[in-house]
């Protein structure tokens, strides 16, 4: 464990003048002591330190429950905005219990069959458009309309701007047919 200011230390922070004390030390202090006092994390080796009302908690511990009673012990103290909690647990302690959220998770994410159920499906559309020779045809006469577009418009003396925007939305339709 980080070795604890001594008694004389702690009394000596208690009776100095409030004001000249950082709001950060004595968010510290009471961190360290209220980790200090609690039996479940009395004997981890914490290190405390703040910064902008937030409270930083290194070290390495050894349970899930050390490291979560760490985060809620600092937490539950007046003045502290938020916890950074990055205490380590080793790889051999026993993995908390879940939230519930990877199984709520879970239930959202399409499973791997069904991605290669629908994959194999969009494969499919796209080898039967491919069969039917309607794709290349379409194409062809998007390419042929936007090459004739500004030779119609010069010799017809049409106005640019109302051609541009058909040809965009007959092009933008045709894609979006296609797709589906």
């Amino acid at each position: 464990m980080q070795p604890l200011p001594d008694d004389e230390f702690l009394a000596a922070q208690r009776r100095r003048d409030p004001v000249t004390v950082s709001r950060e030390t004595r968010l510290v202090l009471a961190a360290v002591l209220g980790l200090a006092g609690d039996d479940r994390t009395r004997h981890e080796p914490i290190r405390v330190s703040a910064q902008n009302d937030v409270v930083l908690l290194a070290g390495a511990v050894r349970s899930w429950s050390a490291r979560t009673t760490a985060a809620e012990v600092v937490r539950s103290l007046p003045g502290a905005q938020d916890v950074c909690n990055t205490l380590v647990v080793p790889p051999g302690a026993a993995a908390p219990r879940g939230d519930g959220f990877d199984e709520i998770v879970a239930g959202l994410r399409p499973s791997t069959r069904e991605r290669w159920r629908n994959r194999r499906s969009r494969a499919g559309s796209t080898l039967a458009a491919r069969r039917t020779g309607a794709g290349p045809v379409v194409f062809a006469a998007l390419i042929v309309l936007w090459l004739a577009l500004p030779v119609v418009t010069v010799v017809f003396d049409l106005p640019a701007l109302p051609a541009l925007l058909i040809a965009l939305a007959g092009t933008a339709a045709t894609v979006s047919v296609r797709r589906r």
